[in-house]
């Protein structure tokens, strides 16, 4: 039997509509081939739910919606395709919520902990309010948002308002005399490096004049050191020339009160001792006038004159 060509086209369409059909329930992840049961979810707004939107539980995507239906009284039917080895539990409730930024709306089914009584199949799901819609929470962020634009267009019109003509001239003003001053500062440091050093070597001077005094100080208090016995042999060679001198003039005063002075001074004795005792005090006298520096005798140097 022959098959005509136009049968052949039509067989082959009809093929590739089957194909098709199927690709594209694949691609949308559509799990009619398998097993499902159907449940029923009552809202009073859709938020925006179409058919073949995902039906999720913790995430994971388990059927889809059929059918977005508006009722008589106003409210939304919603038809949800379960994939039938995912039972649910009595008290399982059914929220719409959305899926991502972009809006995408989805159902969540939570179920029920604790019950071991299961929906059947066509049972009307408890409808929840959703309070994991990203677009809800971010409602108030939007709004701040908002309130945080206007303060930062605020804030640019300001900056706009200071960048006048006559500002930027003020501003590029002032950044000179910025620049000036930094300059003046650091000739200013410049100077003050140069007088430091020059002051330091007068200061090194000074120094070195002080050490030098200082050593002549020292030289001068070990002369006075040194001569401390020559002046004290001579404070006490004074000192026996006068008791002997005050001896001397008790014993003529004891002569005059006795009367007997003339016949004291005829004692030969008495008249060579004392011509001895002026003579030796007028030579003593003498020497220490003309030469004063053989009893006392000191040098800024610490040198000391010997006498020839």
């Amino acid at each position: 039997m022959k098959i005509s060509k136009e049968a052949k086209i039509g067989l082959f369409a009809f093929a590739m509509l089957i194909v098709l059909y199927w690709g594209i329930n694949f691609l949308n992840k559509n799990e009619s081939l398998k097993r499902t049961d159907a449940y029923y979810v009552t809202y009073s707004n859709a938020n925006g739910l179409q058919r073949k939107s995902p039906v999720m539980i913790s995430g994971v995507a388990v059927g889809n919606v059929s059918a977005v239906e508006l009722s008589g009284s106003g409210s939304v039917v919603v038809t949800l395709q379960v994939s039938a080895q995912h039972k649910l539990p009595v008290g399982t409730t059914a929220a719409v919520g959305s899926g991502g930024l972009l809006g995408k709306k989805n159902i969540t089914l939570a179920l029920a902990n604790g019950s071991s009584a299961l929906h059947k199949a066509g049972d009307t799901l408890k409808a929840s309010a959703s309070d994991g819609d990203i677009m809800s929470m971010a409602a108030p962020i939007a709004g701040k948002a908002d309130s945080l634009l206007a303060q930062l267009n605020s804030v640019a019109a300001d900056l706009h308002a200071m960048m006048s003509a006559q500002n930027q001239a003020n501003i590029v003003t002032s950044l000179s005399n910025i620049a000036a001053l930094s300059d003046n500062l650091n000739r200013a440091a410049a100077e003050l490096s140069s007088i430091a050093a020059e002051n330091r070597k007068g200061v090194s001077a000074m120094v070195s004049e002080l050490s030098e005094a200082s050593s002549n100080i020292n030289a001068i208090s070990d002369n006075l050191k040194s001569n401390n016995e020559e002046v004290t042999s001579l404070i006490k060679n004074a000192d026996a020339t006068f008791a002997n001198a005050q001896a001397l003039s008790a014993t003529l005063n004891r002569y005059v009160e006795q009367g007997t002075l003339l016949s004291s001074m005829q004692n030969d004795s008495l008249y060579v001792n004392l011509n001895c005792t002026v003579n030796s005090l007028n030579a003593l006298l003498i020497d220490l006038k003309n030469n004063p520096k053989d009893y006392v005798h000191f040098s800024m140097f610490g040198g000391k004159s010997k006498r020839k």
